[in-house]
């Protein structure tokens, strides 16, 4: 009797320890698949502000390109304005210069 009970108490300890380690493994797997989902997470999100931070300079250079453009079309405007204001004058001015020289 006290041999069976030592026994059932052994075979208590065996089962025990082996649900333990069955437990460690569960816990390391579980560690394990949270890291690689967490790894993947972090890559995902690294790539998506990789593309978004892409995006928005591919903005800013179409925005700067555009606003260059424009500042160089509104100069030659300007440019070509006073091109043909002073050019009615130019007449006038070599006049009035011949006149002082001339006088």
């Amino acid at each position: 009797m006290v041999k069976d009970v030592i026994e059932g108490i052994k075979a208590t300890e065996e089962k025990a320890a082996g649900l333990v380690e069955e437990a460690r493994r569960k816990k390391a797997d579980k560690i394990a698949k949270a890291k690689d989902e967490a790894r993947t997470i972090i890559d995902d999100a690294r790539k998506q502000g990789s593309d978004r931070v892409k995006q928005a300079l591919e903005r800013a250079g179409d925005e700067a390109s555009r606003r260059a453009e424009e500042i160089a079309k509104a100069e030659e405007d300007e440019r070509e304005t006073l091109l043909r204001s002073s050019s009615g004058n130019v007449p006038k001015a070599v006049e009035a210069v011949i006149k002082r020289v001339l006088d």
